[in-house]
């Protein structure tokens, strides 16, 4: 009998304390930088229907990089704020509080007990209950359930808008579609509209900031999956590459990309080869021309005589394709030209391919000039102001297709006020690509603005006459001083932050701040001045943002990040040093 009441009573007992069971939260609230936010830690459960509490030690984890602690503020009258005994710091708030005279306080359901008073940086921060302890009058812990919340900033979607030019693809019969992250890599999901000029378009709606992976598809399976180029890739996990985007804060359409290209799909141009055979003996085999466009195979593109000496052929290539050529008396290398130097690259004639069709001039087989003509030559005076720059001990220096691109055999001479000159004598009426060189090496390379470069390099038309070319700033298209298209220099309310972290092996971020409405580009080449990545390529409102670069398996070396931020008013290019490990 004795046990039975035992049982019993200690069943009461248990029943009471389940019914007594407190509950501690705090909400899930959305915020805006720099705003001021209130947190309430709420109590349910110690009023007359459940049980007086008699003490408190309520301790909360917030994030320090998306929270900054102030204070506690807004304390219940019941317990005001001489009772309590509160911190925070390290990530963590800490509030004890004790009814004073040993008493116990029956507090009205869903009591705010006091508010955390945080300024929001930006983000989400999880704020985690990691004490939550309340007494009864015994001083008896009492069962309490905690409920979590949270601080971050509003979802906040855009309209991204992802073109394609399919003019180069045969279009299956399922037509062309978008699959990525934001829609689960379904190849069916996100079909694209055809547009003029075969282009395809298709709209997706996804949350600000988030970083997705997508491509193209020409049709509606994985087998029509494009193959991205690495140079704007990102390795997938399958040894493959996916395009990436991360969403910027406004409604974003990017300009059409080649399928299976990284930039536009280039014009195909007729570039028509000329040589004048004057004074030779033409080989009963023929006149032709090789190159890379066709592996040097002397026996593959045979010219035609046009009339008198001229010999021609004509080429179908790309907008952008950069050869080196030789032309061949016979159909092999022993009876290719010798091409001057004053004229040669590597010992070959070169070319790089416009965007519209072109005929060469006919120079004299194995010369630099017309038949019949003598060579003149111009002398040419290049200039490079320095004083933005920290100059090498090496000191500075010129390279370019005229001397074979050796950037430590062509110092130039200090004159004045950090202005640096070298004047040389060139074959007239011929082309040659250059850049100054801080230093004696690669590294030392500018980075020519796009705005004033032809395919990473500044280029010249060697003049008939003596010339001293117009001063300009290292690594920019105009004279160091304020203005329009200016490097490195300060353009109120437009910058290019040094990327973070730099050095770097993996991702790194680049920021940005721009002051007005315009079109940004932002683009990483190596220390030769070749394109490696288009990062980002489109309209911009004014504001503060970053862009993700990957370093897709790049090698160790020194990269730059160009800007160029387009406006009405003119054009501002700036430029980073990018170092991957």
């Amino acid at each position: 009998m004795k046990r039975t009441l035992l049982f019993l009573m200690l069943s009461v007992i248990g029943f009471f304390s389940q019914a007594q069971t407190l509950t501690v939260s705090v909400p899930t609230i959305t915020a805006t930088p720099g705003q001021v936010v209130y947190i309430p830690v709420k109590l349910t459960g110690a009023s007359s229907s459940g049980v007086p509490i008699s003490s408190a030690n309520i301790q909360i984890t917030y994030d320090t990089a998306v929270l900054h602690y102030d204070t506690l503020t807004n304390f219940y009258t019941g317990t005001p704020q001489s009772q309590w005994f509160f911190s925070g710091h390290d990530g963590l708030v800490s509030a004890n509080w004790l009814e004073p005279s040993l008493g116990t306080l029956a507090i009205p359901n869903n009591t705010t007990l006091y508010e955390i008073k945080f300024t929001y940086k930006g983000g989400n921060s999880p704020l985690n209950f990691f004490v939550y302890e309340f007494t009864n009058a015994a001083y008896d812990l009492i069962p309490t359930t905690p409920v979590n919340g949270a601080v971050n900033a509003p979802l906040v979607y855009h309209l991204v808008t992802f073109k394609v030019d399919m003019s180069r693809e045969n279009i299956t019969s399922s037509g062309v579609h978008l699959a990525g992250s934001f829609n689960n890599w379904s190849y069916t999901q996100t079909p694209m509209t055809l547009t003029p000029n075969s282009i395809y378009e298709a709209t997706v709606n996804v949350l600000e900031n988030a970083t997705h992976q997508y491509r193209f598809v020409n049709g509606n399976t994985v087998s029509g999956l494009e193959t991205v180029p690495v140079s704007c890739g990102v390795l997938n996990g399958t040894g493959q590459y996916d395009r990436q985007i991360t969403v910027p804060n406004h409604d974003t359409t990017y300009n059409a990309v080649c399928f299976s290209m990284c930039s536009h799909c280039p014009a195909s141009v007729t570039v028509t080869c000329r040589v004048d055979m004057q004074g030779e003996t033409v080989s009963p085999d023929g006149v032709h021309v090789s190159g890379t466009f066709n592996n040097w195979n002397y026996a593959q593109n045979p010219m035609t005589s046009i009339g008198g000496t001229i010999y021609e052929t004509s080429m179908t290539m790309d907008e952008g394709t950069y050869m080196e050529f030789k032309y061949a008396n016979g159909i092999s290398a022993l009876q290719a030209e010798t091409v001057p130097g004053a004229c040669a690259l590597n010992g070959n004639r070169y070319f790089t391919v416009p965007a519209h069709d072109t005929v060469m001039t006919s120079y004299c087989f194995g010369s630099c000039t017309a038949c019949g003509t003598i060579a003149q030559y111009s002398h040419v005076t290049f200039r490079v102001d320095m004083h933005l720059q920290s100059v090498s001990p090496n000191g500075v220096h010129l390279a370019g297709t005229f001397q074979g691109w050796n950037p430590a055999s062509t110092p130039m001479t200090l004159s004045t006020n950090e202005i640096y000159t070298f004047t040389d004598s060139l074959l007239t009426n011929t082309s040659i690509q250059y850049k100054f060189v801080n230093g004696n090496t690669v590294s030392g390379y500018e980075l020519v603005p796009i705005a004033c470069s032809s395919n990473g390099d500044r280029s010249l038309l060697v003049p008939s006459n003596d010339t001293i070319l117009n001063l300009v700033c290292f690594s920019a298209c105009n004279p160091c001083g304020p203005g329009i298209g200016t490097d490195e220099l300060t353009v109120a309310g437009i910058s290019l932050d040094q990327n973070f972290p730099n050095p770097f092996s993996g991702t790194t971020e680049i920021g940005y701040h721009i002051n007005k409405n315009g079109t940004l580009k932002l683009a990483v080449y190596n220390s030769m001045g070749r394109l490696i990545s288009v990062i980002f390529d489109g309209p911009v409102k004014p504001g503060t943002d970053k862009k993700s670069f990957q370093a897709n398996g790049l090698p160790s070396g020194m990269y730059f990040c160009q800007m160029v931020f387009t406006t009405q008013d003119g054009i501002t290019t700036k430029n980073i040093k990018l170092i991957i490990k």
